[in-house]
Order: C-alpha cells, then sequence, then structure tokens
C-alpha cells in the first residue's frame, strides 16, 4: 500500500501544480527542521531569518521533507542551509553519511532507484521515489536539483530556484 500512495503521489505531481503564493520560505525551513528535530533526528537550519519568495509552498514542503528523510536515513547529522540573493535562491540539504559515487549520482535522481544500503525492498528503506520527486518540483519551479560530495565524507543536494518576489498576472 505504501508503494502504490508513493508511485501514486508521484504520478500527481506531474500531472496537477499547486499555484505559486508568496511565502517564506525561512520560516518553512525552520519549520520542517523543526519537525524533524521533533522526532529526534539531529537537523540543523542555518540562514536568514526571513526570506520571501514566490514558489509552490506544499510542493516546496514536500520536496525538502523528502530530502531530509533521506539525510537523516544515510546520515547522523544534517543541516539544512538557505542563501539568498535577488535573483536565486539556493537551499542546500547536507548530511554526514556516506553519499553516493560521481557514478551514480544521475541515475540516483530516476524514479525508484535506491542506493546499495537500501536494496532490501521495505517501507522503512524507501522506494526510490524521494529524490525523483524532489527533482521533479525543483523543475517545476524553474530550479535545478544536483548532488554534490560533502567533505570529509557525506552528501550535499543543492536546490537552485529563481526568486520571484512578487506573482505576476498570468499573460492574457
Amino acid at each position: 500500500r505504501s508503494m502504490l500512495d508513493s508511485v501514486l503521489s508521484s504520478l500527481r505531481n506531474d500531472h496537477r501544480l499547486e499555484s505559486m503564493t508568496l511565502v517564506d520560505v525561512a520560516t518553512s525551513l525552520q519549520l520542517v527542521t523543526n519537525q524533524f528535530v521533533d522526532m529526534g533526528n539531529k537537523v540543523a537550519y542555518h540562514g536568514p531569518e526571513h526570506a520571501m519568495a514566490t514558489v509552490r509552498p506544499d510542493d516546496l514542503h514536500r520536496g525538502i521533507t523528502n530530502l531530509l528523510d533521506n539525510a537523516v536515513r544515510f546520515g547522523t547529522e544534517t543541516t539544512i542551509r538557505l542563501e539568498f540573493s535577488p535573483d536565486i535562491m539556493t537551499i542546500d540539504v547536507e548530511d554526514d553519511g556516506p553519499g553516493i559515487s560521481d557514478a551514480c549520482k544521475d541515475v540516483m535522481l530516476e524514479p525508484f532507484v535506491r542506493g546499495d544500503d537500501a536494496r532490501n525492498m521495505d517501507e522503512a528503506s524507501g522506494f526510490g521515489l524521494g529524490l525523483s520527486i524532489a527533482r521533479s518540483i525543483v523543475l517545476a519551479h524553474g530550479g535545478e536539483l544536483s548532488l554534490r560530495d560533502r567533505q570529509p565524507h557525506g552528501l550535499i543536494v543543492r536546490i537552485r530556484l529563481p526568486v520571484r518576489s512578487r506573482i505576476r498576472p498570468a499573460a492574457a
């Protein structure tokens, strides 16, 4: 049932887009961080206290949650970093886990692909949709998602999104 829910959620994400809304992205990231801390995970937020941008808030929350789920599963400490400029915001989700080899980075963004540590198919290890869903959400925002090495070990999932400080009216 869990796998079916994940597949249906992934398919819905590809066909239905949430409306763009002006939100405080920094506050949203702090909220997600606090939710993971409340569950007993070691997660920290580093960034501005407030940062307004026009995004799809529920979708962005879902994408960040997917990334944090992976980070806390494979690492012991996780950090969310937000850098904000007038044109681009960068969100890094960093963990101190084993990382992903360069040869596997591109394929790990595809649906149903899981790392070597998650080969036993069960709910606890996931279904290989978290990264692909997060990537779809970022692409729908006109952004990009990349996987980078963290030193001395671990992974950084970097999201770069265009900053839209106000909602533009639809073209006629």
